[in-house]
């Protein structure tokens, strides 16, 4: 592995530790600021590995994730509902053969888990999308992007279980507890 293949893998290292962190966070505004972080991050990883794809997936991510913290804003949906079309220009433009595809695939599961309303159907949501990131990954030989996904599937389902069980309580803002139940139910 040459030196910069192994600070590519470092740089990846750090995002997926804030991205792993974000499964940690009781509030969705949390939860997707630590993942815009990392995202940003990822998004130097892949630079450094060449996905030329990904880079440009991973600043739309940051932008959904930071457009997502309130699933009741019409202008943050919107933005999430616009990323869709961009992405797939963006494939377009930085087509670099058929994993793209998985990358877009990843992509769709994120905005959906964006758009969704309640914590369980957001990480169910965002679990459904490692599942073409983890191919995405192991194509490319990003070894943070593969242990991340796995890692980030899991520590999304446990926390839906914890959630479901009610030994944990995700935090919702006063103004959404009359409509959306902290469970996403």
């Amino acid at each position: 592995m040459s030196t910069a293949q192994i600070v590519a893998q470092a740089v990846g290292v750090l995002g997926i530790a804030l991205l792993l962190a974000s499964t940690l966070m009781r509030s969705r505004a949390r939860l997707l600021a630590l993942d815009a972080a990392g995202s940003l991050v990822m998004g130097i990883h892949w630079a450094l590995l060449g996905g030329t794809a990904a880079i440009a997936i991973s600043a739309v991510v940051v932008v959904m994730d930071l457009a997502g913290t309130d699933p009741r804003s019409a202008r943050g949906r919107a933005i999430i509902w616009l990323s869709i079309p961009v992405t797939a220009i963006l494939i377009i433009i930085f087509w670099s053969g058929l994993v793209d595809v998985f990358a877009a695939l990843g992509m769709l599961g994120i905005a959906a888990s964006r758009l969704s309303f309640g914590q369980v159907r957001l990480r169910a949501l965002a679990m459904a999308a490692c599942v073409p990131w983890i191919v995405y990954g192991t194509i490319l030989m990003s070894i943070p992007q593969v242990v991340f996904s796995v890692l980030y599937f899991v520590g999304m389902g446990v926390s839906i279980l914890r959630i479901r069980s009610g030994r944990w309580q995700p935090r919702t803002r006063a103004a959404d507890a009359a409509i959306l139940p902290a469970d996403g139910s």
